[in-house]
């Protein structure tokens, strides 16, 4: 069940002047637009899926809150003109980050082009006899007019866009998932409508400039919360994870076997592999994370091994938020940066890899990092000797979804 946070609801809808109401002075105020199913009102009370998140991080904050509901235009002039902290769920817009600075995303969108004919979605995006529809306002509007591409229908609602469609008004639009999945249950389509994936896209909150030079340690609490209140993860598609198993066995063939890499496997075969040792060395890794001296942290950033991964990292920044790779026991042998914690063995990406064949590559669902602010998957790979095949450890990767996917339009 969604949780709900009350409304002020007397002249707010879509009003010139919102109505304001009784708060403390510490209240933090955020605007926001009706958008199913990030944010939905019912009974006069507001729910949604990034609603529930944000209670959830001003909970841990214990930081009071109210939501104002209006217009997106109204919420971003309210913003701008200092009459509100913030404004959510925004995807990065280059326009307001002039006045206002956007936090880790809460959740993501997960855009596609939506249209009757197959043929259209085969059709270059900026071919000017396309007639393309858009919601007033959205994320994927404000997108498609930043890379200059006209939007010739312009409405209120996604559930317009879909009668423009099938009214032959429109040749195709672009629409979240999540929100077309509600709209076609008030508004269900005549025919089948075709479908091409575009990208992922962070949804967070704007935080005006002014609010947060008063509140200089606001942001990076905020941020920190996410990690915890964000939603744990989601499953990829069968193409998806066929896409990312192509692009990570691609980058795998260039250096996963590399010399300095293998080495340092082969040295650590007879290291002690007690669990009670391991735990020793997981406990310390874990205090030192914490610590301005980090001796076992360090001795491994600071190795060949670790070294090439950084590198590897940095050149392909910012697709992959982190490498790393563990013995055949999950203990770390080498990290592009410092990891949560030392011992893989417990992880199920570790298991699921460890189990593979040679050349199979384990793909595991979104989740939320918390060290880049980022969603990510989680990709692994057996790593076999190739002198006797055996099995010497796993090569992790956290593949940044956003940029993995990335702008595909035609």
């Amino acid at each position: 069940m969604l949780s709900r946070h009350s409304l002020c609801l007397i002249g707010l809808l879509l009003t010139a002047t919102p109505t304001l109401c009784a708060e403390e002075k510490s209240t933090v105020r955020l605007d926001t637009s009706l958008e199913e199913p990030y944010q939905v009102a019912v009974d006069g009370e507001l729910a949604g899926q990034s609603v529930t998140v944000l209670e959830c991080i001003f909970k841990h904050l214990q930081q009071p809150y109210r939501i104002q509901l209006t217009s997106v235009s109204r919420a971003r002039q309210n913003v701008s003109r200092h009459i509100a902290d913030g404004f959510f769920s925004s995807a990065p817009d280059s326009q307001v980050d002039g006045y206002a600075q956007l936090s880790a995303p809460l959740l993501m969108e997960k855009w596609y082009w939506y249209a009757y004919d197959p043929l259209i979605l085969t059709k270059p995006i900026w071919d000017h006899e396309l007639r393309i529809g858009s919601v007033l306002g959205s994320n994927s509007m404000t997108w498609l007019e930043a890379r200059g591409i006209t939007v010739a229908q312009k409405v209120p609602r996604l559930e317009q866009l879909i009668e423009l469609l099938q009214r032959g008004r429109i040749d195709l639009f672009l629409a979240d998932d999540n929100a077309m999945h509600s709209a076609l249950l008030k508004y269900p389509a005549k025919q089948a409508l075709q479908r091409r994936f575009v990208r992922y896209s962070p949804l967070g909150v704007y935080f005006a400039h002014d609010f947060l030079q008063q509140h200089p340690d606001f942001l990076n609490a905020f941020n920190r919360q996410v990690e915890h209140c964000a939603p744990k993860g989601s499953t990829l598609t069968e193409a998806e994870a066929h896409y990312l198993r192509q692009l990570t066995a691609r980058h795998l063939q260039r250096w996963a076997y590399h010399d300095d890499l293998l080495n340092a496997l082969r040295r650590v075969v007879t290291r002690n592999t007690s669990i009670e040792r391991i735990r020793e060395l997981d406990r310390q890794w874990l205090r030192e994370r914490l610590l301005e001296e980090k001796p076992l942290i360090r001795r491994l950033l600071q190795t060949p091994p670790s070294l090439l991964l950084a590198n590897i990292t940095r050149q392909h920044q910012p697709l992959f938020n982190e490498i790393f790779l563990s013995d055949h026991s999950g203990q770390l042998v080498a990290i592009s940066e410092v990891t949560s914690d030392y011992w893989q063995a417990d992880e199920d990406d570790f298991q699921q890899a460890r189990d593979l064949p040679a050349g199979q590559i384990h793909i595991g669902g979104i989740e939320y990092d918390g060290s880049t602010q980022s969603f990510q998957s989680k990709v692994s790979a057996p790593i076999h000797d190739p002198r006797d095949g055996r099995f010497l450890g796993v090569l992790s990767l956290g593949i940044n979804i956003e940029s993995a996917f990335g702008d595909n339009l035609l």
